[in-house]
């Protein structure tokens, strides 16, 4: 009878850095006043399916420079700019967007996508930087978004 919790016991043990690694890096994003680039790209990318949970935030921010979803020059530790998160966060998750965006699948565009969804807070323009707190929020209703249908 007691076997038959082993295999569960197992894949629980086996499972759990994997959560753990995810939950530290959604609590190292929230405690960021100025959201870095590798972190919130780590965690945009495990939401979107992208980037497996035990990754780094080092691979995450190595794969957005290998699909060229950043600016070039712009380092891991850089405080990520709310546009720049956007287009990410539209990318990743493959959110549709309209006409202009569908033209011009940039940041300014999908800043003002998002903004017109009321996902973003437009106080303080697109080019500010973004408190990690945000980043989790715009990610939290962008998945409600994905998920109602987009």
């Amino acid at each position: 009878m007691r076997i038959r919790y082993v295999p569960a016991l197992v894949a629980l043990a086996i499972g759990m850095p994997c959560f753990a690694q995810a939950n530290a890096q959604v609590d190292e994003l929230l405690s960021e006043q100025q959201a870095r680039l590798d972190s919130a790209a780590y965690l945009v990318l495990v939401a979107g399916g992208q980037l497996a949970e035990d990754s780094s935030p080092a691979e995450a921010y190595a794969m957005l420079q290998d699909k060229k979803w950043i600016p070039a020059g712009l380092e891991a530790s850089a405080p990520i700019r709310i546009d720049d998160y956007c287009a990410l966060v539209m990318k990743a998750l493959a959110i549709r967007g309209g006409l202009m965006y569908s033209l011009f699948p940039g940041p300014r565009y999908a800043y003002r996508e998002l903004a017109a969804k009321g996902i973003v807070n437009q106080s303080g323009g697109p080019s500010r930087s973004l408190p990690g707190d945000e980043a989790m929020q715009i990610l939290r209703q962008a998945l409600d978004l994905k998920g109602g249908g987009q």
